[in-house]
């Protein structure tokens, strides 16, 4: 049986929850640079571990305790210009402590409580009957008392069913989280998004022959979503920033997937939402490949690595990409093998299956991947001058520059 954290434990953990959730949310850079405020001030020394995000958390929070850890770290962000971290973490401090605030408020009653309760209604009924007796005015002032008894129990009844919804909303809330993972399966609810991003149509292979698609980013004021989009009767909802109703999708690995079955509502003058910057940021991301390694067998993964080696096969093409944080091996299927590309470009790989053999890490093409290929830039020199070309993407649809 698990045990049951006290108030305050329980506000110290998610306090605690929130300095590495912040710290997550740092690029690569702003990472080091962070590391590097951190030290300067003396508020991390030495510590076990890589030093990675999670070491930090658990560092500040031993020695500082969760409360000052997190006041340390908001002035090293502030120090930094991160105004948007800034107040999307001192918005969850004061969630938490509204919380707290709230159970600290309301003791529980026990059975000592009850017992003595109903030993003191019974002496006062005692004595209010002696009084009644002697005094006729006090009749008044019994019935006013019992008034006020019956009107205070209704008072506790309609506050506790209110603490109830709000529980109930917080737990709703808590599913929508990005953190919180999703079983597979039907959507159980509606959603009301707004398109953040919509990617180009291309050609998928089934059974029954060639089909087409689109990838698309959805967002709301608490998540981002990776949308496929199988069903092209509903392009023309999507469109950058237009508010839509989805329902009856399928949840699929972290992706929501819209076929013929699911419904898009244009929501737009019946709805308005506010996508935080936060949010908006973290939908930009690259998933950084040193990350890889906290997903299950399975996920799949959307970002933009570097080729730093290519390999031709007769069915598939072998990549090595890299960033700034590891290295991995890709393999690519079907026609998006033939893509032309060479060492120094990059791929911007979407939908692609994360497996792992021992220490060897893989990204691998299925049947609703993408690629694009955005070019190295090029020297050129015009006039004497050297100048640089822009980057040139490939062609989704044929693979040809």
């Amino acid at each position: 049986m698990s045990t049951r954290l006290n108030p305050t434990d329980e506000m110290m953990s998610k306090l605690g929850e929130i300095l590495l959730e912040s710290l997550t949310e740092l690029d690569e850079e702003e990472f080091k640079i962070c590391k590097y405020h951190l030290k300067n001030r003396g508020l991390i020394i030495r510590m076990e571990g890589k030093g990675d995000r999670t070491d930090i958390a658990e560092s500040m929070k031993a020695k500082f305790g969760a409360v000052s850890a997190l006041k340390h770290i908001t002035n090293v962000f502030k120090k930094m210009n991160l105004n948007e971290i800034v107040e999307n973490l001192q918005a969850k401090k004061a969630q938490v402590e509204k919380e707290y605030n709230k159970k600290k408020e309301k003791k529980p009653v026990t059975r000592d409580d009850q017992t003595q309760m109903r030993k003191t209604a019974s002496n006062g009924n005692d004595n209010i009957g002696k009084l009644q007796l002697t005094k006729k005015s006090n009749l008044k002032s019994t019935s006013e008392t019992k008034d006020q008894v019956v009107k205070k129990r209704k008072a506790q009844t309609e506050d506790g069913q209110e603490i109830k919804k709000v529980k109930t909303s917080q737990q709703s809330l808590q599913k929508t989280k990005p953190e919180a993972e999703r079983e597979d399966g039907l959507q159980t609810m509606p959603m009301v998004v707004m398109v953040l991003k919509v990617k180009e149509t291309f050609e998928y292979d089934t059974q029954k022959g060639k089909k087409e698609m689109f990838h698309a980013i959805v967002a709301n004021e608490h998540e981002f979503i990776r949308v496929k989009v199988l069903n092209m009767n509903v392009k023309e909802q999507f469109k950058k920033n237009k508010v839509i109703e989805i329902s009856k999708a399928y949840w699929n690995r972290g992706f929501l997937e819209i076929n013929k079955c699911s419904r898009v509502e244009d929501m737009t003058t019946n709805k308005e939402i506010i996508v935080p910057k936060n949010i908006i940021r973290k939908a930009a991301k690259t998933t950084k490949l040193q990350m890889l390694k906290t997903l299950k067998p399975g996920s799949y993964v959307d970002g933009v690595y570097e080729i730093h080696k290519k390999t031709e096969k007769e069915n598939c093409t072998f990549f090595e990409v890299k960033d700034n944080t590891g290295n991995i091996k890709v393999v690519v299927f079907g026609k998006w093998a033939k893509i032309k590309s060479e060492k120094g470009d990059k791929l911007r790989l979407t939908c692609f299956e994360y497996n792992s053999f021992g220490d060897e890490m893989q990204l691998k093409s299925v049947t609703h991947s993408c690629i694009q290929v955005i070019k190295a830039k090029k020297i050129r020199k015009i006039a004497g001058e050297q100048i640089d070309s822009p980057d040139i993407v490939s062609s989704l649809s044929t693979g040809v520059l």
